[in-house]
This record gives C-alpha cells, structure tokens and sequence, in this order.
C-alpha cells in the first residue's frame, strides 16, 4: 500500500490496528509497527481526532457531520477485499469535511494525513 502524495508537502498514509498493533504503510513494502505507548504523538493527536466521531452511525446513517447529507456512502460494511487504496484517495465517501485534512476511520483501518517531514522522521528517512 503505497502512500498518497498529496498538496502543500502533506502525504496521507493508511494504518491498520489489530490486538493493540498499529500498522503504518509506508510505502514501497514497508510496514512500521507500534504500541500505544510506543506511537509517535502526532498519530496519536490525529486518532484522539478521528476516534470523537462515531463511525458506526456516520456510515450507517449515509450522513457526515451535523446530520448534513453526503454523496451516497460506498458499501464500506461489506468491504472486504485486501485492496485498501479507495480509502485513502475519496475522503468524501468516508468522513465529515471538518476532518479532511486529519484523516478517517473505516472499521479497523484509518486514512491519515500528516506534513511530509513528520512522514519522513516515522520512516526513519533523512528530511531534505
């Protein structure tokens, strides 16, 4: 699962969280794995952000945010295929606008947008 490039020096990653394991996609095959004690703050502030909204009923009411309408939702609740990319590329499908720019939660998995330097520091890659 390849990182998404996106304006203004900012990259969305996707994470997975399974039995209290983050999974961050870095790119070009590489996973990095932490803990809740072990995860970097700025993914922790952008999950403290992104798990205040109840998901379940966002999705399942077809609404985003405020009870306003949304383009009609994907059928995320029977998604199950292990191709992942739709969920970092169409915000719209998945989130309120307020959070377009922290990321979204679609069941276990989150779509998470950081500064490119901070990508850079996780990854382990000198900034330039």
């Amino acid at each position: 699962m390849e990182p998404l490039n996106l304006k203004d020096n900012r990259i969305r990653i996707l994470c997975e969280h399974k039995d209290d394991v983050y999974e961050l996609y870095m790119g070009q095959g590489m996973k990095r794995r932490f803990t809740d004690e072990t995860l970097p703050d700025e993914i922790k502030t952008a999950l403290g952000f992104i798990n205040s909204f109840d998901w379940d009923e966002l999705h399942r009411s077809n609404t985003m945010g405020n009870g306003h309408p949304n383009v009609t939702l994907k059928p995320w609740l029977h998604h199950t295929d292990d191709d992942y990319s739709e969920i970092l590329w169409t915000y719209k499908n998945y989130c309120p606008d307020i959070l377009r720019e922290i990321g979204w939660r679609v069941r276990d998995r989150y779509a998470i947008t950081l500064p490119m330097e901070v990508f850079l520091t996780i990854k382990g890659e000198p900034q330039s």
